[in-house]
């Protein structure tokens, strides 16, 4: 039986926000955007004591200059996805390939795995649960009608658009795939 030893993890602010990233034997294995509760996140930061290892720190001051505006690639930024199945590997390691203020849907995604847009709701399933959001760019994939899709981190889709408002990527604002009644 495999085991693991639970991730290290760093705390930093941001323009947008605490966001945290944990790391293991293998390289950075989850990464998290501010929460709902700032001063949660806060009181969490007051306490850390550990001092990252150099490429977490990298990593940290890259996130930092892409909160700030800047056009950052996180390509050099090493991930540990081995707790994940075969094919979320291969859909979020596709989603890497998104450039910088790109975008791509989740058929578009399932074709260029699959080769048919059948496997749409999977690839959006693999993508929900991205352990490093942002630095594999799971926000740059949208509905094949235009519309923002999901976003399991926090924040949801209103993060999401923020962040592609800083890649510059929307020349309008998609409509929310969810919508309310209107009553």
């Amino acid at each position: 039986m495999r085991t693991f030893s639970a991730p290290e993890r760093y705390l930093f602010e941001t323009d947008f926000g605490i966001c945290e990233i944990g790391w293991g034997d293998a390289g950075g294995s989850d990464f998290r955007l501010p929460t709902d509760d700032p001063e949660m996140d806060r009181s969490r930061l007051a306490r850390q004591s550990a001092e990252p290892p150099e490429h977490i720190k990298k990593a940290a001051d890259a996130v930092r200059a892409y909160f700030a505006g800047g056009r950052v690639d996180f390509d050099d930024i090493g991930v540990d996805l081995s707790a994940l199945e075969t094919f979320e590997r291969y859909v979020l390691l596709a989603t890497r390939k998104i450039g910088w203020g790109d975008l791509s849907s989740y058929g578009a995604l399932s074709r260029s795995l699959t080769g048919e847009v059948g496997a749409s709701r999977v690839v959006g399933q693999a993508l929900g649960r991205n352990p490093v959001p942002l630095i594999i760019p799971c926000h740059r994939v949208l509905a094949a009608d235009g519309t923002i899709g999901g976003f399991s981190a926090p924040g949801g889709t209103v993060t999401k658009l923020k962040m592609l408002e800083i890649e510059g990527s929307l020349k309008k604002t998609p409509a929310l795939a969810q919508r309310s009644f209107g009553f």
